[in-house]
This record gives structure tokens, C-alpha cells and sequence, in this order.
């Protein structure tokens, strides 16, 4: 880590203001994947300090001033595509926790986008809400039946609620045909499959086997599964 980034990771504002204004090339610094001072700023968590939580906002507003790209890209690799396309405002979500900047980016202007599974992980409601406030689209990439089939098997319940009644499927189905019904029938999640039932969910949709979440409950048990549907 460079004197530089130390400077922004330890909101050091007066010395950050210093260093930029004694060479230009920091403002345009990144390491070879794209990461720079505004991904670091807002990987840098206010561990419930306000103090820190404003100091990190002032050098946040510092670089945006100086030019900085407020939607510049940290590019982490992924085994599912070439790369996750991370930006200042995904940090500031998953990495820093830190409201007060994922706010004011998102109010600057921020590219809300790539943000939805780490909204769906904790189980955040609120943010999925603020998000859309700020033209983020639940039902593109990716989709709403694939954040609550997601968010379901992370047991993030308040935030697959929200996303059925954005117009999510209860009954869709995931890999191998199985809905959400089958899989909490398999976990015996009462509580899950009283969730599920509640909100429309078929127990006797069948998977690519031709077995239904009812078919599972009579062969695995406890009997007072059957009861629920």
C-alpha cells in the first residue's frame, strides 16, 4: 500500500488535500485490476464512529471535486464472467457498510447497478427500496426470480418477501426444477414452508424428477410437514 492510499484508508484528509496538490498523478492512480483511492475510501468501514463516518464523506467529496470517475470500475475476477465490475458505491454497501457515502453517491448519480445480490445478503429492505428511489431495475440483471430463489436459500427472508411482492414467482423454479417449497420442504424449515404456503407456493408443482415438495414430505418426514400444506 502506497503513502497515498495509507493517507485516504486512514482519513487523513488534510494530507490526501496535500499529496494532490503536490502531484497531479494520484487523482488518476489504480492498481493494474482498476482499484483506486475512491474503492479503498469506501471499502474503509466507520465501525459506528460518526466521526469517521464524516471524515470519510469529506475526502469522498474531495476526489469527486479533483475529477475523480465516481462510477470507475475495480475489476474482480469471478469465476461465473471475466470480471465483477466494482464500483465506489458497491464498496461503500458490501465492503465500508458506510451509509453516509453510499448515500451521497447514490445522490450524486451513482450507477445504482450490480448491487442486488449484496442488497439481497443483507437482507436489506430498506436499501433494495432506496436503490430503486434512484433508478435501479429489480427485475433485470439479475432477475427477480433469481433474487428470490437467492435470497431464499440464504434464508434472507424480509428481502424475498419484498422481491415476491415486486412480482417475483414463488413457484419458479431453480436448477433441476426445484422450487422453494421443495427446498425448505428438504431442510424441514417449518417456518420457511408456512412463509412459502402463505404466499401462494404449490406443493404439488413437480420437479424434473416428477416429485413435488408434497412427495418429499411423505417420503422424508416429519408427518407434520404434510399438515402445513
Amino acid at each position: 500500500m502506497n503513502s497515498y492510499i495509507r493517507a485516504v484508508t486512514s482519513l487523513d484528509k488534510d494530507n490526501v488535500a496535500r499529496m494532490l496538490d503536490g502531484n497531479a498523478k494520484w487523482l488518476t492512480w489504480a492498481e493494474p485490476s482498476g482499484k483506486n483511492a475512491l474503492h479503498y475510501l469506501c471499502g474503509v468501514g466507520p465501525s459506528e464512529d460518526p466521526e469517521k463516518a464524516y471524515a470519510s464523506l469529506a475526502i469522498l467529496k474531495l476526489l469527486l471535486k479533483r475529477g475523480m470517475d465516481i462510477n470507475s470500475v475495480h475489476r474482480i475476477d469471478d469465476k461465473n464472467c471475466n470480471f465483477f465490475p466494482a464500483t465506489p458505491l458497491w464498496y461503500a454497501y458490501t465492503r465500508g457498510r458506510n451509509e453516509k457515502l453510499y448515500k451521497y453517491l447514490l445522490k450524486r448519480g451513482a450507477d445504482p447497478s450490480n448491487c442486488w445480490w449484496a442488497i439481497a445478503w443483507y437482507d436489506d429492505v430498506a436499501a433494495g427500496k432506496l436503490w430503486q428511489r434512484h433508478g435501479a431495475k429489480v427485475d433485470e440483471k439479475p432477475s427477480l426470480n433469481e433474487l428470490f430463489l437467492g435470497s431464499f436459500q440464504w434464508r434472507k427472508y424480509k428481502f424475498a418477501d419484498w422481491v415476491l411482492a415486486e412480482g417475483a414467482d414463488v413457484n419458479v423454479p431453480g436448477p433441476k426444477a426445484l422450487t422453494a417449497l421443495m427446498l425448505a420442504v428438504k431442510r424441514k424449515d417449518e417456518d420457511a414452508i408456512k412463509f412459502l404456503i402463505e404466499r401462494g407456493a404449490d406443493p404439488d408443482k413437480t420437479n424434473d424428477e416428477g416429485i413435488s415438495a408434497r412427495m418429499i414430505a411423505e417420503r422424508t418426514g416429519p408427518k407434520r410437514l404434510l399438515n402445513l400444506f
